[in-house]
């Protein structure tokens, strides 16, 4: 029975190949939207997650502000008594306060406005080069004594990336008017914006920058054994005492990597709502292309449906046979709008990668393919549904009659 449905469906295709091309063109125009978007969103949310897995599950960010996208201008700087505070926290091991800006980088001729990370050259430096998993690639890290030497990211060693030329170890640059002397390279850290930072030593910075007694963002370490959460809620707690704030006005964020990673899905979580709203417009529109297309197979096709009905065809196979072919319409459709949807992005994750933007992959997982091969049936199927029926209510005579 079901080869019987697929022959009659494929041999009326076969009738109408322009009717049947332009109705196709709505479902798979909204499918390849579907699918390229969302593997892109879920392929940038698994390189988010990852990069901030690897910052280590024992590390505790805390910034000014309530929330950690907000802008610090929207809260109390950290200070050297809050670092105290911090460090003063049951289950804190060890605290680093940064400085961090976009400051003005010159090489020569060439300016950028660029990512400055001033961090601290004591013991506690190793807290931040943990969390980020710094490595040096050449050269050496950043040492006490240091004063105007730099520790920058891969990308100024390379040609025609920030500069016409890279520069290697032992190379001046200008951060602020000041000059420096780059010590060494660390390994890339995957996306362009790490890998262009300069590192200077915190004492620098604070001057550079006219920032003596605070903190842009300071990173603590919790204790063998402690749990992250439990020891954020401690900091949370003294500073609170500290600043005379009861629960819930706090003017400062506490954030572990969990934190930050369910912050990252909730704002990745609305944009793919937004894209997935965008592309089903499209699939609605494919939906009344589709039931436009089978009320026209209906009419041009009464005087079948009466034969059929005169032979022994039941109402039910009637409304199978429109149902079926329409919802082929839908999967046909939906599977060239994934083969261009895999096709486009692969290209933008290849065009990313050439642009330095590694932590923009295109990410398949199985139950996106067939959940839109699911999906574009059903939609097809539905949108048949209607026109089906009414074939399915014709009376053979009435239909044998029909001219």
């Amino acid at each position: 029975m079901i080869e019987d449905y697929l022959s009659l469906t494929l041999k009326n295709f076969s009738h109408q190949k322009k009717r049947t091309f332009l109705t196709l063109i709505g479902i798979f125009i909204g499918i390849a939207a579907l699918v390229s978007l969302v593997s892109l969103g879920q392929g940038l949310q698994k390189s988010i997650s990852d990069q901030f897995a690897q910052l280590g599950t024992d590390k505790i960010f805390i910034l000014p502000g309530s929330g950690f996208f907000e802008t610090s201008a929207k809260g109390v700087a950290i200070t050297d008594k809050d670092l105290k505070d911090i460090r003063n926290s049951k289950g804190v091991q060890e605290v680093a306060g940064n400085i961090f800006k976009i400051g003005r980088v010159k090489v020569g001729d060439t300016l950028v406005y660029n990512n400055v990370l001033g961090t601290p050259l004591d013991q506690t430096r190793k807290v931040t080069e943990s969390a980020f998993k710094l490595k040096v690639m050449k050269g050496r890290e950043l040492k006490s004594g240091d004063r105007y030497a730099a520790f920058v990211g891969p990308r100024w060693a390379k040609d025609k990336d920030i500069l016409p030329k890279g520069i290697g170890v032992g190379s001046r640059l200008e951060v602020e008017n000041k000059t420096f002397r780059v010590v060494g390279f660390f390994e890339s850290l995957g996306n362009p914006d790490d890998d262009s930072l300069v590192m200077i030593p915190y004492d620098t910075a604070k001057d550079l920058f006219d920032q003596p007694d605070s903190f842009d963002y300071v990173i603590a370490q919790a204790s063998e054994g402690a749990e992250p959460a439990v020891v954020a809620e401690a900091i949370k707690k003294k500073m609170r005492g500290s600043r005379n704030l009861e629960e819930g006005e706090e003017n400062f964020n506490v954030s572990t990597s969990e934190d930050l990673i369910q912050s990252f899905n909730a704002v990745l979580l609305i944009v793919q709502i937004i894209v997935i709203g965008i592309a089903f417009i499209s699939l609605l529109v494919g939906g009344i292309n589709i039931t436009n297309t089978m009320y026209t197979s209906v009419i041009e096709r009464t005087g079948d449906i009466g034969v059929m009905k005169a032979i022994g065809a039941r109402n039910g196979d009637i409304l199978a046979l429109f149902m079926m072919e329409a919802g082929i319409l839908g999967l046909v459709g939906g599977s060239i709008g994934i083969i261009f949807g895999v096709g486009l992005s692969q290209l933008v994750s290849l065009a990313a990668n050439a642009a330095g933007l590694g932590f923009i992959k295109a990410f398949f997982p199985w139950y996106l393919i067939l959940g839109a091969l699911l999906f574009s049936f059903t939609v097809g199927a539905i949108a048949g549904i209607i026109p089906a029926m009414n074939a399915a209510r014709l009376k053979p005579v009435d239909a044998l009659r029909y001219e």
